[in-house]
């Protein structure tokens, strides 16, 4: 009798475990908000959200032209110029209206110059069009 307990503890607490996983975190992702354009404070990395998540990424004097998209709580910034994946991150609200990207992962593959870039996170604002 324990043990059939303990198998279905264990086998709900999984399914809870895969349904939370599967579940978007936000009502809004950052791409559906509208006339908004999100911006880093030193202007390096921004996009905006009714030019399909269309940006730049600025980073040793040079800069990327970009697409940002949004996969529940991850994202992928694409290089537009040569078809490649720029990076990839996790995203998240900090005090409600400011996007907050962490866990960045440079394709350092295709982007040698990204080798030398130790950025793990960008907090970014709305700036109303």
């Amino acid at each position: 009798m324990k043990r059939i307990i303990c198998i279905a503890l264990v086998l709900v607490t999984a399914l809870g475990v895969m349904l939370t996983g599967c579940s978007p975190a936000y009502d809004k992702s950052p791409d559906q908000y509208n006339k908004v354009k999100w911006v880093a404070p030193d202007y390096s990395f921004r996009f905006n959200t009714s030019d399909d998540c269309k940006g730049n990424y600025n980073y040793n004097g040079k800069k990327y032209n970009i697409k940002v998209e949004f996969h529940n709580t991850s994202l992928s910034v694409q290089d537009t110029d040569l078809n490649k994946e720029l990076f990839f991150a996790d995203w998240t609200y900090e005090d409600g209206n400011k996007l907050y990207i962490y866990n960045i992962t440079f394709n350092t593959k295709d982007y040698k110059e990204f080798e030398s870039n130790y950025s793990e996170f960008v907090r970014l604002h709305q700036e109303k069009l």
